[in-house]
């Protein structure tokens, strides 16, 4: 195996800022020159290896040639508080810092200078309100998603490991050494369980309050969007709590094949998350259908009712990312939550009650790869008792998929396609509504 380095994530950066990322109606945000560029991923890069006072660091760097902040495609400021004077940016600087500076809500401001190429004018300029909603938003606890700073963004997220965004769009990641792809939309990973979703989705749909005049292709795609957003929600939560689960995903109907054994039964009437989720839906289409009234001059309720359905929607939003972060929380029992995919939670707890000795055929599937190819079959031993054993649920299940989360905040994706299982490593699992999370 060959290994990359933070130079070459530069290189991948510089080749994709004027082409990757841009949409037609806005250039590109200033990069820094590559002497500069590889100067910040490598600071970035050494910073994130360093400890202070016994803790990791995880920070994130927004890089500017001025002290002014942009919202993505916006002209709104983000709040700024500068330092009078700056200090050049170092390793030693960044391990001072950033544990002050959350990657929750806020990044180190770094100042790039436009008429020196060389990297010894880069300093570290202030700090940066980004706010909470972003950072919830991309996790999938939140669908109104404020845009991200318009500018080159460094998220360090583990030890050697790095996120680069042009504004809202992830450039290219760097991890364990290697330069990683991952799929724009987190969508896309997990077509293989549509018709795990679209039975939950058809469960659910006759709770919801649709629109008047919406037509019902467009309404099943934010249905299935919704319901899989506050899947991925439960399953970043597991990954934020940092002690690692099993969530096993089942089509309502199929319960009964699982071969698992609770030892938290939940009671079949104790349906928070599904109501949570109802709601959410009821609500936001409610807003827009007045909001189309509006538009269309039909509206009496005047801008109070309005505002009134705005509060609800936004309360809705957070009550339902709550739900989920509860359910997650579960997994930190030694067992599997079990949850149907109308947002049930069945259990938690769940042993998987098989043969361990039984072989499981199973293949891995790598980005770009077609699901259905043949590949060399995975030696399911050479995976921990979680991944073993969502394995062999998998393979005797019907309509079931799992996520395996690991301690080390890896998520690992199986299911089953034309008889066979598939499994598919560090999965995205950002909001699918966000481009590259």
């Amino acid at each position: 195996m060959e290994y990359a380095f933070p130079g070459d994530l530069a290189d991948q950066v510089i080749a994709r800022w004027h082409t990757f990322a841009p949409r037609a109606d806005t250039a590109a945000p200033p990069l820094p020159s590559p002497a500069q560029l590889r100067h910040l991923l490598e600071t970035a890069f050494f910073a994130s290896l360093e400890r202070e006072e016994g803790r990791d660091l995880r920070f994130v760097l927004c890089c500017t040639p001025d002290v002014d902040v942009w919202r993505d495609r916006f002209g709104e400021a983000v709040p700024v508080v500068p330092f009078q004077p700056p200090r050049p940016i170092t390793v030693d600087a960044i391990r001072s810092l950033a544990p002050a500076v959350s990657p929750a809500n806020a990044a180190i401001l770094v100042r790039w200078p436009l008429d020196r190429p060389d990297a010894d004018g880069c300093d570290i300029a202030g700090i940066v309100h980004v706010g909470a909603q972003l950072a919830r938003a991309r996790s999938g606890r939140s669908f109104h998603s404020p845009q991200a700073p318009f500018a080159l963004v460094i998220d360090v997220r583990e030890a050697g490991e790095l996120h680069v965004y042009q504004g809202s769009v992830k450039l290219a990641a760097f991890r364990s050494g290697q330069l990683h792809d991952q799929i724009a939309f987190s969508a896309l990973e997990f077509l293989p369980m549509n018709d795990i979703l679209a039975r939950g989705e058809a469960a659910l749909r006759p709770a919801i309050t649709t629109l008047e005049d919406e037509w019902p292709a467009a309404s099943s795609d934010f249905l299935w969007t919704a319901l899989l957003n506050t899947i991925l929600c439960i399953v970043n939560g597991v990954r934020e709590h940092g002690h690692g689960g099993t969530v096993l995903l089942v089509a309502p109907g199929s319960e009964g094949t699982l071969p698992v054994r609770l030892k938290y039964d939940v009671d079949a009437n104790a349906r928070v998350l599904a109501q949570r989720f109802v709601r959410f839906l009821t609500v936001g289409h409610e807003l827009t259908e007045r909001r189309r009234r509006r538009e269309r001059g039909r509206e009496t309720g005047g801008a109070a009712a309005l505002a009134a359905l705005q509060t609800a929607a936004f309360a809705a939003d957070s009550d339902l990312a709550d739900a989920a972060d509860l359910v997650s929380r579960w997994t930190a029992v030694d067992g599997a939550v079990v949850l149907s995919s109308d947002l049930r939670v069945l259990g938690f707890g769940a042993e998987i009650v098989l043969d361990a000795a039984a072989p499981v055929r199973a293949y891995e599937v790598l980005d770009g790869e077609d699901p259905a190819r043949t590949r060399p079959r995975v030696d399911s031993e050479s995976f921990g008792m979680r991944h073993r054993s969502a394995l062999r649920c998998v393979a005797v299940a019907a309509h079931t998929a799992a996520f395996v989360v690991s301690q080390d905040g890896d998520v690992s994706f199986f299911w089953k396609q034309t008889g066979q299982v598939f499994l598919k490593r560090n999965v995205n699992t950002a909001n699918p509504n966000v481009v590259g999370g």
